[in-house]
Formats: structure tokens, C-alpha cells, sequence
């Protein structure tokens, strides 16, 4: 068949960018009707540019970055009385899958003061994901106890606990100390289905699944027992249980008896006894 091939920086670049101001809205319930969820978002929502609002997939383009960071930082968005889960565009999108990429917000408790601006934070970040924008009290520096910043994490990741944070030159050694890292409503993501709202706990397609399996088990163990009770039922699976019982047990009788010495002279002896009574005959 024909194709068309792409370099990838053309397709991750030049053509992403024509994106990167659009965000994919996912109802996990049937959503509201179009018109209902435009009117809506234009009731609740004031922005400083156009926004266009698709029918597929609720695709929500925007002009400024001012507007489209202000609806994606939320995740969630109500409309009609119903959730709308917010995720930012990218070239892999699928429609039939949820991306593990959100902005969630870290905390650094006990962060050295000094250390409460954008230069500083997001090089201490860069290793949790990519950092975003401060909220306003490490902004405007009136919450010296700790910083909270917004980060766009991968759900598909472990999140780091903690960072060693440290500090040399050519006059001093290398010193430093531990930053401890804390997360607020980091959503749940299902590896399984790849959808956000649950976990894998909480699959509903892996508890259906195992339900199929565990039914078929054992449906095949019954039949495998109908296969050896046959007409006589439980009379007939007895009976095969004990003959199999009997001979496994004679054969293990058997292999100790073959190794003991004085069952080994008792053989021996009766097979004299008997060839010397055969001698004797007329």
C-alpha cells in the first residue's frame, strides 16, 4: 500500500506546534450535548482570547497561553453537572486512551529561603518532572516555611520521595542536604486500560476478566470429574481413588523392601526351601 513517511522533527515539532495550545476533554460519563458544553464553558470560564471547542473527543483550542494554562491546571472541569477530566494535547494522542501526563503540585517543605524562586526550584524539580509555574506565596515569598510549585509528572513513574540538594566550588567540598518532596492530588491512572478516575484495583475490565477465567477453571474441573465418575458417580470416583491409593502405595512398599537387607535374606531363603521340596519329589 502507499505510505507516507514523516522525519520526526517535522512531526514532533513543526506540526505539534500548531497544538500546543489545545486540550482533550474526557466525560467518564456520556457527555451533555455540544451546545450544552460550549454554553457552559462560556458561563463559567472568562477568557482573554477565542476559544473553539470540537465535537470530537471535546478537543478545546485556545489562542493565549494565559487561557490554556488556566483551564488545564484545574484537571477537572464540570460541565452540566458532570466531570470533564482535562489532558493537554501531544503528538502520540490516541482517542481511546487517557495520557499519564498532568500537572500536579509539589511541595518542598523546609526549602532554604533563598531558594524560593523559578531559577532555583525548577533545577531542584527537573528530576520529578517538568516544573511549571509557583504558586503565589513562594511567588511573592510570604510562606517562607515551604515552597509549592506545579509540576507535569508521568503517572506511569514512581514519584521520588525526596532529592539531595547540593552546592560546590573550588574553595569549598561538596556539601548539601535532603529535600524532602510532597504531592497534592496526584489522580488515579490504570496501566491496565489506560484511563484515568481508577486503578488497577479497581478495574472493572480486570475484574470481569478475572471473573471469565476463574468461571472457566472451573467449568473444566467439572467436566474432568464427569470424565471419571462416568455413570456410577460418586461410587465410581471413590473406587478409582482407592485403587490408585493401593497401587502407589504398593509400589512404594515395594521400593523399600528392595533395599532392606533382611527382607533381601527372607527371599533368599524360601527360594532354597522351595528348590530343595522340588528335589525331594519322586
Amino acid at each position: 500500500m502507499p505510505a507516507v513517511i514523516f522525519k520526526a522533527k517535522d512531526y514532533y515539532g513543526i506540526m505539534a506546534e500548531e497544538c500546543k495550545r489545545t486540550i482533550v476533554g474526557r466525560f467518564l460519563k456520556p457527555r451533555p450535548q455540544i451546545d450544552r458544553i460550549r454554553s457552559s464553558f462560556r458561563e463559567q470560564f472568562s477568557m482573554k482570547g477565542s476559544v473553539k471547542i470540537g465535537v470530537y473527543d471535546n478537543i478545546i483550542d485556545f489562542t493565549t497561553e494565559e487561557d490554556f494554562k488556566s483551564i488545564w491546571y484545574r484537571r477537572v472541569i464540570e460541565i452540566e453537572g458532570k466531570q470533564m477530566w482535562l489532558q493537554k494535547w501531544s503528538p502520540n494522542f490516541k482517542p481511546k486512551e487517557d495520557s499519564p501526563i498532568v500537572p500536579v503540585w509539589v511541595l518542598l517543605p523546609g526549602l532554604l529561603f533563598n531558594m524560593h524562586n523559578w531559577h532555583y526550584v525548577k533545577q531542584v524539580l527537573s528530576s520529578v518532572g517538568t516544573p511549571l509555574t509557583l504558586d503565589v506565596a513562594t511567588y511573592g515569598k510570604t510562606r517562607p516555611s515551604m515552597a509549592k510549585v506545579r509540576v507535569e509528572i508521568d503517572l506511569l513513574k514512581s514519584q521520588l520521595e525526596s532529592i539531595w540538594v547540593g552546592s560546590e566550588d573550588e574553595d569549598s567540598s561538596l556539601k548539601g542536604f535532603v529535600q524532602k518532596l510532597e504531592y497534592e492530588g496526584i489522580p488515579k491512572y490504570c496501566k491496565h486500560c489506560t484511563k484515568l478516575g481508577h486503578n488497577m484495583m479497581n478495574c472493572r475490565f480486570l475484574v470481569k476478566k478475572s471473573m471469565i477465567e476463574t468461571t472457566k477453571d472451573i467449568g473444566n474441573q467439572n467436566v474432568d470429574n464427569s470424565a471419571i465418575a462416568g455413570p456410577s458417580g460418586k461410587d465410581n470416583i471413590e473406587k478409582k481413588a482407592n485403587e490408585l491409593g493401593h497401587q502407589r502405595q504398593t509400589e512404594k512398599d515395594g521400593s523399600k523392601r528392595k533395599d532392606d537387607p533382611i527382607f533381601a535374606k527372607e527371599v533368599k531363603d524360601t527360594t532354597v526351601n522351595e528348590n530343595l521340596q522340588t528335589t525331594e519329589q519322586p
